[in-house]
């Protein structure tokens, strides 16, 4: 790994694509396809968000006093509904995320996706941006063994593109995500898309993602 080299490593769900109300929306009729208690959206705001669908759904199956036995047909359930939802376009690209990608990439800095998306929801949404060529690192749900508020996520972003982590920056608009990020030694920018305190642990937060959100934070240790 460069100790020179820094790396831009974004979030994928509310970064990049409008895919939270889908997620929750999935999940919640997951939930009542299986007779299971409706999952409140404030529920899922507080445990579930810009986390990978295991960690989230055993959560909220604990919330809601629900046996862990019940977690592999929720998950089942709930790919199977987010996958209806992406076909019936119910998740939209988000215009600033993406430029943003293009400015990074075009400034010539090593680009990766970071996500708790599964691997097939995320080559989806990059295919969909025109992005899925151009980017060759994507860390999904199925490439680590733990997934965000854990760093492994980011130290594995950050390994494949050969960059440094104390160099580099994540993008991000959870919670869990910034957690992740932090703990793995980046420098992390959130995006509020929803008022969430605790994204003030951010190095900077913004409400519309740009590429000058960005630049300074790379160029202040050059």
């Amino acid at each position: 790994m460069s100790r020179e080299r820094a790396g831009i490593l974004f979030d994928l769900d509310g970064v990049l694509i409008n895919s939270e109300q889908a997620h929750y929306e999935a999940t919640r009729r997951a939930f009542q396809d299986l007779g299971l208690p409706e999952l409140p959206e404030e529920l899922y705001r507080t445990v579930m968000l810009g986390r990978p669908d295991r960690e989230a759904i055993a959560t909220a199956l604990a919330a809601l006093a629900v046996p862990i036995e019940w977690l592999e047909r929720a998950l089942q359930q709930k790919a199977l509904a987010y996958r209806d939802l992406l076909t019936s376009s119910a998740v939209e690209l988000l215009a600033d995320g993406i430029a943003t990608v293009e400015a990074a990439l075009a400034a010539g800095y090593p680009v990766a996706v970071v996500t708790g998306s599964l691997a097939d929801e995320a080559r989806w949404a990059l295919r969909a941006a025109g992005l899925a060529e151009r980017i060759a690192v994507v860390v999904s749900a199925e490439d680590v063994e733990h997934g965000k508020p854990h760093p492994e996520p980011y130290l594995v972003g950050c390994r494949r593109l050969g960059v440094a982590p104390q160099r580099s920056i994540a993008v991000e608009d959870s919670p869990a995500g910034i957690t992740a990020a932090c703990a793995a030694g980046l420098r992390v920018i959130a995006v509020a898309r929803y008022p969430l305190p605790p994204l003030l642990s951010a190095d900077w937060v913004v409400t519309e993602l740009t590429w000058e959100a960005i630049a300074p934070l790379l160029t202040a240790q050059d």
